[in-house]
C-alpha cells in the first residue's frame, strides 16, 4: 500500500485565510479604505490574489466597495461583529463610569493601560468647563510623567525599591524619591502629579485592580492645580477610587487588548 500523498489545498486554504486576515486588518485600520492596488503594495500580495480576497469578503458582507472611489470599506457584517463585541466588552459601562467622575469633579476624566515603560491613554471623557485638559485617546505617556503610571506602579506586584530604580534610570538618589513617592501614593490610595512639562495641571489617578490582583489600568482626573488644591485632594482621591472600584468588575482590559 502505497502512502497517502498530502494535500496540497489544505496549506492554500490556511494561507488563504491568514491573507483575507491581513487584508481584512489594514481595511479596518485605514482612514477611507483602500484600493486593490494600494493593499497589493503594502501586502506584497499580486494585485490579482487581493482582488480574488477582497471580492470573495465583499461577496460574505465582511467587506464593501465604493464604487463612486473604488475603495475597500468594512462591511456590514464586520460592523455588526463590531458592535456586539463592543456591546460585550463593558467599553460602554466604562465610559459611563468615566462620565460620571467628569460630572462630579468637573474634570477630564480617563483611562490608561500600561504598555511597557508607557502608558497608553484609551477613553476620556472631556471636562466640560472652559479652561481644562483636553484627553487624547492613543497617546503615549512616559510611565512615571503619568498618574495613572505612578498608580499602576505603586499598586503592582514588584518591589517599589526595584521598580523606582529601573524606571528613572538614574541615580541612587533620584530612585530613592521616586520609591518614596509610590510609597506614599500606597499609603493615600490614590497618586497625585503636577504634570512635569506645565506645573500649573496636575492629575489624581486611581489603580484598576484586575483577576489575581494584577494592576495593568488605572483611572485619572486632571485639571488646572487651582481646581485641585491640596487640601481638597482627599476627597478628590475617594471620587477617583471609587470610579476605579466600579471599572474592576468590567472586562474592558480585554476590549483594549489586554490578555
Amino acid at each position: 500500500m502505497t502512502g497517502r500523498a498530502p494535500n496540497p489545498a489544505r496549506g492554500s486554504e490556511i494561507q488563504s485565510v491568514a491573507r483575507a486576515a491581513t487584508v481584512l486588518g489594514l481595511v479596518v485600520d485605514s482612514d477611507g479604505g483602500l484600493t486593490t492596488t494600494e493593499i497589493a503594495k503594502i501586502t506584497g500580495m499580486t494585485v490579482s490574489t487581493v482582488h480574488r480576497l477582497a471580492h470573495t469578503l465583499v461577496s460574505g458582507n465582511l467587506l464593501c466597495r465604493d464604487a463612486a472611489s473604488d475603495r475597500f470599506l468594512p462591511g456590514p457584517l464586520l460592523l455588526r461583529l463590531a458592535r456586539k463585541s463592543l456591546g460585550a466588552s463593558g467599553v460602554p459601562e466604562a465610559a459611563d463610569v468615566l462620565k460620571e467622575l467628569a460630572d462630579r469633579t468637573g474634570e477630564t476624566a480617563s483611562i490608561g493601560m500600561r504598555r511597557g515603560d508607557e502608558v497608553l491613554v484609551v477613553l476620556s471623557v472631556p471636562s466640560t468647563r472652559p479652561l481644562r485638559y483636553t484627553g487624547r485617546p492613543g497617546e503615549r505617556v512616559p510611565l512615571l510623567d503619568s498618574a495613572i503610571g505612578c498608580a499602576i506602579v505603586a499598586f503592582g506586584t514588584d518591589p517599589l525599591g526595584h521598580v523606582a530604580q529601573v524606571l528613572t534610570r538614574a541615580g541612587a538618589s533620584e530612585s530613592w524619591l521616586t520609591e518614596v513617592e509610590l510609597m506614599a501614593t500606597q499609603f493615600r490610595g490614590y497618586a497625585v502629579l503636577d504634570d512635569p512639562h506645565d506645573d500649573a495641571l496636575r492629575a489624581v489617578a486611581a489603580p484598576v485592580v484586575a483577576a489575581g490582583d494584577v494592576v495593568r489600568m488605572g483611572v485619572e482626573i486632571q485639571g488646572p492645580v487651582s481646581r485641585l488644591p491640596d487640601d481638597a485632594l482627599d476627597g478628590i482621591g475617594a471620587l477617583v477610587r471609587s470610579a476605579a472600584d466600579a471599572l474592576e468588575g468590567l472586562p474592558v482590559s480585554m476590549a483594549f487588548g489586554e490578555f
